[in-house]
């Protein structure tokens, strides 16, 4: 028997193609054009001085693609220029630009080989140490000798225009032709800024980006030079010094987001294997009853589509299959292998070592990160996490990742394949693991395509805890009081399960396409199969989407006795208006739910089987508040509401939860906050909630623990 060093090795198979960076090659491009066209306002040629000095620059993670696009984005030029970048080159004066930029040399440099260097007056100054190794990469890569640092000293003064010509010169790269320089590693300052003599502000703070950045600002003074910066770094923030300081220069961050379904399609089938048939990945990891659609649907689930992942765990699933010589049959024996904990463990295993070794302040927001991913809260790009901090910025140190909504806003991605890594940490605490537990039940569909759901996730993780707390817990005891058969089952249950997600409940008549994509959901007429089939007992559920045919939460419990079951559905009324939710959105709550649970299930399944719809409201109506008394109450079985124009079924109940009691769910001041945030925004932001909200909610969550 192969053992698991064998079975799982990221042994590299293929050769990746780049897919799914068109949006950044048109910003690159535009910033590159913009330097280009205001060169002489750098050089003080000009008056105007209205032009700041942009500098392209990814600060991501590792395994984003941030190399793999320095080295292709020339290629890239040329293979989007006839079509993404078309309008871009609309103008006369960008096409010709495009033109050339086609034509342009792309030069290397990895910021890990910068080091002090001779001779003994230069040893601690970091622009020498720059050209330096300007110098040496460029002798290395086109295999020349080079001159030591002494004598290199003598011959290339500091100056630019004294420092690129000999660049061109030993590059072979014309006076005329564009030479863009790519440098890579940047977060090396994060530790060796120590090694040199820098610069500091009023404050006597060195900030070592701000010297390479001015550094940078002198050499864009030549003509037909450019650069891209990219690295992982925990000492540059979004907005610290380097924007606005010393430097004068501007960053502008590319996005390089994870991949979709359908890039990681066009990625599995243009990666060729190393091997000279040069076969299609796809073609050996699928077989006919197994789709590479299917395939890019399961790398999805296991690696949120960031590029450096996906890539491992492709080559992990090439080498157990090559041998076998057999690919895969279905997405189930696929996501079986990817589900693997040890496929998990060796995939991840570059990845997480900077969230594994944070400092305390940085874990101390870890479940609020957590929570961000769950709840899908996205962020601007300036949101502060603290005073001192940025969320953008604690991503980064954290070693999380961004998928962009749009140039501005981001959602913090935790791939699933860290999970069980995060979970083996003895400091992750309870509340963390049931957060990652849930994030990785997940189906990957809700990243991409369901809306901020905060008031339902707040209420579903409470009644994970309430549901499985051992101490005295009023809520439950008030559901005993108002329902016989609430009663009667077995609580507290076992375990403290994660929040689960199914399926969406929707209309037999409407679509289930999604960006020609079947969704996978089931009709309001399925109630029997969703029931019987697919909840667990004492297992929490929210359905993938927000649909109007399905409460916002749902689970089972058993009675001690076997076999009675009950079935709960939580309507969860976020209602912020004024008038607050009325018998008529009640009873549309109890006919989507109560009425076909009863026709599909309860009819036929004798007294074994009941339903509960609990009603959990922001505000109730006015009309409402009365019949009820100013408290919570419930409708059993034939009892009449709202006029009596809704009957309850045979074996179920209605439950309505007054204002008063729905703080036992959710406090005030965490609705207060909600309301504040919803107000703003159908989709607020981090910034909308606070971090003082998000802090009382975790504390809510500690609290039932």
């Amino acid at each position: 028997m192969a053992s698991l060093d064998e079975k799982w090795k990221a042994v590299d198979n293929f050769k990746s193609i780049v897919v799914d960076r068109e949006r950044d090659v048109v910003r690159v491009t535009k910033e590159l054009y913009d330097l280009h066209s205001n060169r002489e306002q750098l050089r003080g040629v000009t008056s105007s001085c209205n032009y700041r000095l942009t500098i392209p620059f990814a600060p991501h993670m590792f395994g984003s693609g941030k190399t793999t696009f320095c080295h292709n984005y020339l290629e890239l030029v040329r293979r989007f220029g006839d079509t993404f970048l078309s309008k871009f080159a609309s103008d006369p004066s960008r096409r010709a630009f495009l033109e050339k930029l086609k034509r342009a040399s792309m030069f290397y440099v990895n910021l890990r080989e910068l080091e002090p260097t001779r001779p003994i007056e230069e040893n601690r100054n970091l622009e020498w140490a720059v050209y330096y190794l300007l110098y040496r990469s460029a002798c290395n890569q086109m295999g020349l000798p080079f001159m030591k640092p002494d004598e290199a000293y003598r011959h290339i003064p500091l100056y630019p225009s004294f420092l690129i010509p000999e660049l061109r010169k030993t590059l072979g790269i014309p006076s005329d032709q564009y030479l863009l320089i790519a440098f890579d590693e940047v977060g090396v300052f994060d530790t060796k800024a120590t090694f040199f003599e820098l610069e500091k502000n009023d404050k006597g703070v060195v900030r070592p980006y701000n010297d390479f950045f001015g550094i940078i600002s002198q050499l864009c003074k030549e003509p037909d030079l450019f650069f891209i910066v990219v690295g992982k770094s925990k000492g540059l923030s979004i907005n610290n010094d380097v924007a606005f300081g010393l430097s004068r220069v501007i960053l502008h961050f590319i996005s390089l987001s994870p991949l979709d379904a359908s890039s990681i399609v066009e990625f599995l089938e243009k990666s060729l294997l190393k091997t000279p048939t040069q076969v299609p990945v796809c073609n050996v990891l699928c077989s006919s009853s197994f789709s590479v659609n299917e395939l890019a649907d399961s790398l999805l689930e296991c690696t949120g589509g960031v590029p450096g992942l996906l890539t491992r765990a492709v080559n992990m699933l090439l080498n157990y299959i090559i041998p076998r010589n057999q690919p895969f049959i279905s997405k189930e024996e696929c996501l079986t292998c990817m589900n693997d904990y040890d496929f998990r463990r060796i995939c991840a295993e570059p990845f997480v070592e900077r969230i594994l070794n944070l400092d305390e302040d940085r874990k101390s927001v870890f479940d609020i990160l957590l929570m961000m991913a769950l709840y899908r809260i996205p962020s601007k790009v300036d949101n502060r996490l603290t005073s001192e901090s940025f969320l953008y910025d604690a991503v980064t140190e954290m070693g999380l990742y961004r998928y962009p909504i749009d140039q501005n806003t981001l959602q913090i991605l935790i791939p699933k394949v860290f999970v069980g890594i995060f979970k083996k940490d003895p400091s992750i605490s309870s509340l963390e693991n049931i957060l990652l537990e849930s994030l990785d039940v997940e189906p990957v569909d809700c990243f991409f395509y369901s809306k901020c759901r905060v008031f339902e996730g707040i209420v579903a993780l409470r009644l994970v805890l309430m549901l499985s707390s051992k101490n005295r817990n009023e809520l439950r005891e008030l559901l005993c009081q108002l329902s016989p058969i609430w009663k009667q089952m077995k609580l507290p249950i076992n375990t403290i399960s994660p929040i689960h997600y199914i399926k969406s409940v929707v209309s037999s008549r409407e679509t289930r396409n999604e960006s020609n994509k079947s969704r996978r959901t089931f009709a309001n007429t399925e109630w029997n199969k969703i029931i019987r089939e697919t909840l667990y007992l004492e297992t929490i559920y929210i359905p993938l989407d927000a649909t109007s045919h399905s409460p916002d939460i749902i689970f089972k419990l058993q009675s001690p006795v076997e076999p009675k079951v009950l079935t709960v559905g939580v309507a969860c009324k976020g209602r912020w208006k004024s008038e607050g939710i009325g018998w008529s959105d009640i009873i549309d709550e109890a006919k989507k739910f109560l009425d076909p649970v009863y026709d599909q299930v309860l009819s036929s399944a004798m007294d074994y089987h009941h339903c509960m719809l609990i009603i959990v409201s922001t505000k109730l109506s006015l009309n409402v508040s009365n019949e009820l008394g100013n408290q919570s109450r419930c409708y059993s079985s034939g009892m009449f509401i709202g006029n009596d124009s809704f009957k309850v079924p045979d074996n179920c109940e209605l439950v309505i939860l007054c204002e008063r009691d729905v703080q036992m769910l959710i406090d005030k001041e965490i609705l207060n906050g909600l309301e504040r945030a919803f107000h703003v925004s159908h989709n607020p932001t981090f910034w909308d909630f606070g971090l003082d909200l998000l802090d009382r909610i975790r504390n809510s969550f500690l609290s039932w623990q």
